[in-house]
């Protein structure tokens, strides 16, 4: 129950979307878009209560997961060892999500925008946070770069995430 406190940050950026959706519903067309293709288009489409409530769910169901696989990892005693970039690490991947649907509203909505754009600057930013903490993520089974040599050793652990760090962030910052 500490973990559920401790994570009111988490929690708002989880339900302010769920917020918006109550303030619009009646706003909202009986079919709203759930995917956009490539060319930014939305190319499927779901009822409102699928849309803009079940689907988003899954951020709800992704706090709960990742805050089981530190309990469940072998290696569970790493977490220890980085608890905050831990925690910076769910937070980015809840604010995507969030932001996800947040712009799929404001679409919905009628506020027509360049959908592509929009969520690969969403990922890019997500990859740059990522990109910062790689370095100092700790050996573990669901946190990182994970092969059979990362795994088996701690050396061969830091020096790639040391490396992958410095990737993502010169990709990242060079794809923006």
């Amino acid at each position: 129950m500490k973990t559920l406190k401790n994570d009111w940050l988490v929690w708002t950026i989880i339900l302010a979307p769920y917020i918006l959706v109550a303030y619009f519903w009646n706003q909202f067309p009986e079919q709203v878009p759930t995917h956009f293709g490539l060319d930014g288009k939305p190319d499927d489409y779901s009822s409102k209560v699928v849309g803009l409530i079940i689907l988003p769910g899954v951020n709800i169901l992704m706090y709960f997961l990742l805050l089981v696989l530190p309990k469940i990892d072998p290696r569970r005693k790493n977490y220890e060892l980085f608890p905050e970039k831990y925690r910076v690490i769910r937070m980015g991947i809840h604010s995507l999500m969030s932001y996800l649907l947040v712009i799929t509203i404001f679409y919905s909505l009628g506020y027509h925008f360049d959908m592509g754009l929009m969520v690969v600057y969403g990922i890019l930013i997500l990859l740059l946070i990522l990109g910062n903490l790689m370095g100092n993520i700790r050996n573990n089974f669901f946190v990182g770069v994970r092969t059979p040599w990362t795994l088996a050793s701690e050396t061969v652990w830091t020096k790639t995430h040391r490396l992958t760090a410095k990737l993502w962030v010169a990709a990242t910052l060079l794809t923006m």
